[in-house]
């Protein structure tokens, strides 16, 4: 069964034992828990990035409507990760990523392809593809997700920790003990869990590693071709 904030809440407070105490509110555990899940994934996603892979389909509609907003755990778009029509073998085409610079250049730069090739662009918190006249139609982004933080008000209590988190949730409720022992002002203990803490680290980095994530080196010209039709 997956692990809940209410779970790792009362681990972190029975690590520091502080149990019952009133002077870390339940809202600053709940902050702490988000920061030490930010932490957890920084550890993870260097090891393993496939594992955090995702994909999102969206449809643009021309001009006026070549923009379409990033999904809310969104943290990096994975190499050539637009592409055109996914579900049509014979059509799919992977887009490249134009430069800022070029987005008033359509069909004046060879890079271009003469005005005929679609690209895109990640401008503020959303994908932008151009020409916008010619972008009508269905794409998908790949990208890599990132842990979305549970609500500090309480509302998120039962929501149970990401599958991929659950085997290390242990180093969360360590790390918002270590902040509760801070606060209380128990350095020794904290030290404890800090070396604790440590281990840990050392132990997932060890552990959370897919030889089946190469690091190769991908020819676009290749696998989604450089000029569109």
């Amino acid at each position: 069964m997956a692990t809940s904030l209410a779970q790792i809440i009362a681990d972190a407070k029975d690590l520091s034992d502080l149990v019952g105490n009133p002077i870390v509110s339940d809202s600053t555990w709940r902050r702490w828990i988000n920061q030490g899940q930010e932490r957890l994934y920084r550890l993870l996603v260097v090891k393993a990035p496939a594992r955090f892979h995702s994909s999102a389909p969206f449809t643009l509609t021309g001009l006026g409507g070549n923009t379409v907003a990033l999904a809310s755990d969104f943290r990096h778009l994975r190499e050539g990760g637009v592409t055109k029509d996914p579900s049509v073998p014979s059509l799919r085409h992977t887009l490249r990523r134009f430069n800022f610079g070029e987005r008033d250049a359509q069909g004046q730069l060879p890079a271009w392809g003469a005005g005929r090739e679609l690209a895109y662009d990640i401008q503020g918190s959303n994908i932008v593809v151009e020409p916008a006249s010619l972008c009508a139609g269905s794409y998908a982004y790949y990208y890599l997700t990132g842990p979305v933080p549970w609500p500090t008000g309480g509302s998120g209590d039962g929501t149970a920790i990401a599958v991929v988190f659950e085997p290390y949730v242990d180093f969360i409720a360590h790390w918002a003990a270590i902040k509760g022992l801070l606060k209380e002002e128990s350095g020794e203990s904290a030290q404890l869990l800090k070396a604790d803490l440590r281990d840990m680290a050392e132990e997932i980095q060890a552990e959370f590693n897919e030889g089946s994530d190469p690091a190769t080196i991908i020819d676009l010209a290749q696998v989604g071709g450089i000029y569109w039709p």
